[in-house]
């Protein structure tokens, strides 16, 4: 079976999503469909260059004018392949009833949901009241068609199937994102901690650092783009807190092995991968209480869990410290139940069964 995964993205640096697209492509043999990709990016993610890629060599604008083009863009493509695989609301505008499809979500958009009054709030007023009627057309239109014309729907964690079923009240399945454990190893525990994610709105480093500025006798290093807006946290953390920017594959592996732990604590994150990752190289995990983290971290036994509040993630941070070993066994044990293997088990089994009812006619189309 020909399979293509639409993507209305770059793919530039890997993060958690173009991390999970590529492994989705090799679990499926299939072919990323996207707007562009970076040479550099198998170089920073080795695994990139096992997969076909179908760049269209497309840049789209700035918002909202990028989610018009990007919606235009793919209901206009032209493809052949089997069975297709929408992972946005962009991309999602190729599906129809008249092709084999799912429509796998790492989440509704949340700028349209649940993280609607957030991202008003976030804005100058004058653009506020302009986004206000922007966001509220295209959450009806992301509705109006998800209800109309996709049939499969899946999510990346129970956090979002939820989501989705408050979004377009449709059930999900579940299919987490895989980690290698077999490519992670305990370098031993040494004398930082690790963060690794973007430096945006989302994922609170401003928090990160508020809370090693009360740790002065501690280090943290935080890995992963850091977006223009955001380059002023840089020269506002104290001497213990350092930023790495993007790291290639292999070093990211080489510090995840040294870390003393790991610590996150972005805003009800869709699931979480990068806990998974330092768990695999057996080191605990000190994060926030909300959203996918409660999927896979074990609190007490796999890291600890907490309050988005610097005093209570300072005094978690010091109590893992004392011995992070202590977690190790736990914490890679944990890591194994979310392995690639069971991962590639599981989609193909996902997408055979999505295949087989849409050509035995087992689910009806959606009217209007």
């Amino acid at each position: 079976m020909r399979i293509a995964i639409l993507s209305c993205m770059d793919f530039k640096i890997p993060g958690g999503a173009e991390r999970f697209f590529i492994d989705m492509a090799l679990a499926l043999d299939a072919t990323i469909v996207c707007l562009s990709v970076s040479e550099d990016l198998c170089t920073l993610y080795p695994d990139a260059a096992k997969i076909r890629f179908f760049p269209l060599k497309k840049a789209l604008p700035d918002e909202p004018l990028r989610q018009i083009a990007g919606m235009r863009l793919f209901k206009r493509l032209n493809l052949d392949y089997d069975f297709y695989i929408a992972t946005d609301d962009m991309s999602l505008r190729f599906l129809s009833g008249k092709v084999p499809h799912s429509y796998l979500m790492l989440t509704p958009r949340r700028a349209f949901y649940d993280m609607y009054y957030p991202t008003l709030a976030s804005m100058p007023v004058g653009k506020r009241e302009l986004f206000i009627i922007v966001l509220c057309i295209f959450r009806y239109l992301d509705q109006r068609y998800v209800k109309k014309h996709v049939r499969s729907v899946a999510g990346i964690s129970h956090n979002v199937r939820t989501r989705i079923w408050k979004a377009y009240q449709k059930p999900a399945t579940v299919i987490y994102p895989p980690v290698h454990v077999e490519k992670y190893q305990n370098l031993g525990y040494g004398d930082f901690w690790l963060s690794v994610n973007r430096v945006d709105k989302w994922k609170r480093i401003d928090l990160q650092i508020e809370t090693f500025r009360l740790l002065p006798d501690k280090k943290l290093m935080i890995a992963g783009r850091i977006y223009p807006e955001y380059m002023h946290l840089i020269k506002e953390a104290p001497p213990n807190v350092t930023f790495l920017g993007p790291v290639p594959d292999e070093e990211l592996l080489d510090l995840y092995g040294r870390c003393r732990g790991f610590f996150t604590t972005a805003i009800d994150e869709d699931y979480g991968l990068t806990p998974l990752e330092a768990m695999a190289c057996e080191k605990p995990v000190v994060a926030v209480c909300e959203g996918g983290y409660q999927e896979t971290v074990a609190d007490g036994y796999t890291g600890i869990l907490v309050a988005p509040v610097a005093a209570e993630i300072v005094g978690a941070i010091r109590d893992v410290d004392q011995d992070p070993s202590r977690f190790g066994h736990e914490a890679r044990k944990r890591a194994e139940l979310f392995d690639y293997k069971i991962f590639k088990e599981q989609l193909e089994k996902y997408v055979q069964t999505c295949y087989r009812d849409y050509t035995s006619g087992c689910i009806q189309e959606v009217k209007e």
